[in-house]
């Protein structure tokens, strides 16, 4: 294996030595691929709308080695007073690949090796150092690369430090994609900035990439600053007559003299402080404004808040205003999703009919309900499983529970969705503003999604209520159960969760019996034709399945 020393410059020294607070991060683009659901559970926020970088404390900052055994340590080298580009990649990614080959990376490095300390990072935890030479020869994911990462396609070899480190990701946000490019600076704050105007991209010229780099230098929080990056995080939507919170969040070197915020037809008027709650009592569209003023100056940040008089829910209770399927989200393995209908709204709600879910892609579901709770679940009331037969689907499941659930409607309903396997639990419409719609499992508490990944989704979930008892015998019409695949090699899937199954022979013989499943494993059945009667309380539904 060729392996080539590189030029390490004044680029020995790298990454950084300030661990503070946890704030939010870029949203992902378009071009940019998932490698993990996202690690962290903090508060997220987007660029602002004008085009200008959130800067955040970084985390701790790592020290590692390159591929060549040379020590990387980013705290010495801000202690130095450089800046440090990273370009966190994955050697399977396209995108990532077509970044490296800009070369903007490389303009950078060498017409501002003074300032900046760039680095690449290989961040998949399965990767291997061949891959990054290009010399794996694994066809499957874990192996996947696109090429020698230590050249571009024109022979010349990388200049700057090339890392496999999974770990170094943690010293910022990871937004769970790459490419992800980071630049620190030396008092320890870091910018998300790949896909960004202002930042990199990979159709930008190597001299706008240096332009970019020299402007984020020149603009990053530093003394004599005013405030930067000031966001007020909360809601969009709130309800009249409800006491909602807000908070800010800033970057400041010098220090904050005076934060004050001015609460346009909501109670009380003005406020101070990082945290403030406030309350409006009419229907309409209002703005907050905070001033975060320093040694310095005065930033200033506004947000607009739409107030309703509540959701004007008949028995079909749903979070989503349209029926419009924006994206099916979810990254990493199986999550759960969920939504949260408050007790203002369960008067005469007696019983939980059904549940309605737009789903985009087959497998096996989970469905839960729970009363009670206000930032947690409290009362499992009961558990139901079924099965999406097909990817084709994109329009709304029914989930039918037999004889309805008796509800309390003086607490919150809870309905949860999880899968065995799927990645997407439920599809996702545009974000109406009431995050009790966008609710996801992770980190054993439930939150916002948008708070958790950045990602402004309201969940296509309904739940259908009833004020008396709804009949039992229609879960049971042949016509909502699917079999399948049929005929079937071995596991026959059931698109419900029954009481009772018997698989019969073509001599009236049952051959197998099973209760409270949606799966039977007819592999041991010799092959023909089989009766699979599916029997509960309410009625009997038979189908003929072919076992081959």
């Amino acid at each position: 294996m060729k392996k080539v020393l590189f030029t390490l410059l004044a680029a020995a020294l790298c990454l950084t030595s300030m661990a503070q607070n946890n704030v939010p991060m870029i949203k992902s683009q378009s071009d940019r691929m998932p490698v993990s659901m996202v690690s962290a559970n903090q508060p997220r926020v987007n660029a602002t709308k004008d085009g200008t970088p959130v800067w955040q404390n970084i985390h701790t900052p790592f020290t590692t080695t390159d591929i060549n055994g040379v020590t990387v340590n980013v705290a010495d080298t801000l202690a130095a007073g450089k800046f440090v580009v990273v370009d966190y990649s994955a050697c399977w990614c396209g995108p990532c690949y077509r970044f490296h080959q800009s070369k903007n990376l490389e303009a950078i490095h060498n017409q501002l090796g003074s300032q900046v300390c760039v680095l690449w990072v290989e961040t998949e935890s399965t990767n291997s150092v061949d891959q990054i030479y290009g010399t794996s020869t694994s066809t499957g994911y874990d192996g996947l690369t696109q090429g020698d990462w230590t050249h571009y396609s024109d022979g010349s070899a990388v200049s700057y430090r090339i890392i496999d480190c999974s770990s170094c990701h943690s010293m910022v946000d990871p937004t769970g994609y790459v490419p992800e490019v980071a630049i620190v600076s030396p008092n320890g704050y870091y910018a998300q900035i790949y896909g960004e105007d202002y930042g990199v991209t990979i159709s930008m010229t190597n001299a706008e990439a240096v332009a970019n780099i020299q402007n984020l230098i020149a603009n990053a929080p530093a003394e004599n600053h005013i405030p930067t990056s000031v966001s007020i995080n909360g809601p969009d939507m709130v309800f009249a007559g409800n006491e909602t919170g807000f908070n800010v969040s800033y970057v400041s070197v010098d220090q904050v003299t005076g934060i004050n915020w001015t609460i346009s037809g909501g109670t009380p008027s003005t406020a101070t402080g990082e945290n403030v709650s406030a309350t409006w009592n009419t229907a309409g569209t209002y703005t907050i404004t905070v001033s975060i003023t320093n040694t310095t100056g005065t930033a200033t940040a506004s947000k607009t808040i739409t107030v309703r008089d509540g959701w004007n829910w008949g028995d079909e209770m749903s979070y989503s205003e349209n029926n419009e399927y924006a994206s099916s989200v979810g990254a990493g393995g199986s999550l759960t999703w969920g939504v949260m209908f408050p007790a203002q709204y369960m008067a005469g709600r007696n019983y939980l009919a059904q549940v309605k879910m737009y789903a985009a892609y087959a497998g096996n579901y989970k469905l839960e309900v729970y009363q009670g709770g206000e930032n947690n679940p409290q009362t499992l009331l009961t558990t139901k499983n079924f099965t999406v037969s097909s990817n084709e689907t994109e329009n709304y499941v029914t989930v039918k529970i037999s004889g309805g659930v008796q509800l309390d409607p003086t607490k919150n309903l809870w309905i949860a969705l999880s899968n065995q396997g799927v990645n997407y639990p439920a599809a996702g419409c545009n974000y109406v503003g009431d995050p009790n719609g966008s609710l996801v499992y992770y980190n054993n508490a439930w939150q916002p999604i948008f708070e958790l990944a950045d990602l402004n989704y309201t969940w296509m979930i309904k739940a259908v209520t009833s004020a008396t008892q709804p009949a039992g015998i229609d879960d049971i019409n042949i016509e909502d159960i699917d079999f399948y695949p049929n005929p079937v090699d071995d596991m026959l899937h059931i698109s419900e969760d029954v009481d009772k199954v018997n698989v019969v022979d073509i001599n009236g013989r049952i051959v197998i019996t099973a209760n409270n499943t949606h799966v039977i494993d007819m592999s041991n059945l010799s092959n023909g034709v089989y009766f699979v009667r599916v029997v509960t309380d309410n009625g009997t539904a038979i189908k003929k399945v072919v076992k081959r």
